[in-house]
């Protein structure tokens, strides 16, 4: 059975030019089924011209992308079956899902500026 891996980047905290460096980490851990990035759409940003990378709107409210990529991280773990993680943030607000997730078996690679 092969690992499934998903890649969750805040984009309202890392920044479009970051991208290569991110995937260059991803890779080298394995083949990532998911590229997301959460973001308010409506500002002014490179990531939905970024390729391979998923531009989710998270809204224009405070910590809005905070909050959808933690409830998205914690879905993917329990509902699709993903088993690995790299979030990738350049603040600490993820240290508490990281750890929820770590506690159901999943292997969380933290990435940031």
């Amino acid at each position: 059975m092969t690992t499934r891996f998903a890649v969750l980047v805040d984009g309202d905290n890392i920044g479009a030019q970051q991208a290569a460096r991110i995937r260059q980490i991803a890779l080298a851990r394995g083949t990532p089924d998911i590229w997301r990035v959460y973001a308010d759409a409506t500002r002014q940003t490179t990531w939905d011209d970024t390729p391979g990378f998923r531009l989710v709107h998270a809204g224009t409210g405070k910590n809005a992308a905070d909050v959808l990529l933690a409830i998205d991280a914690m879905e993917l773990a329990l509902r699709d079956g993903i088993s690995g993680f790299l979030i990738a943030t350049s603040d600490g607000d993820f240290s508490h899902v990281a750890q929820r997730l770590r506690e159901t078996a999943r292997c969380v690679i933290g990435v940031g500026e």
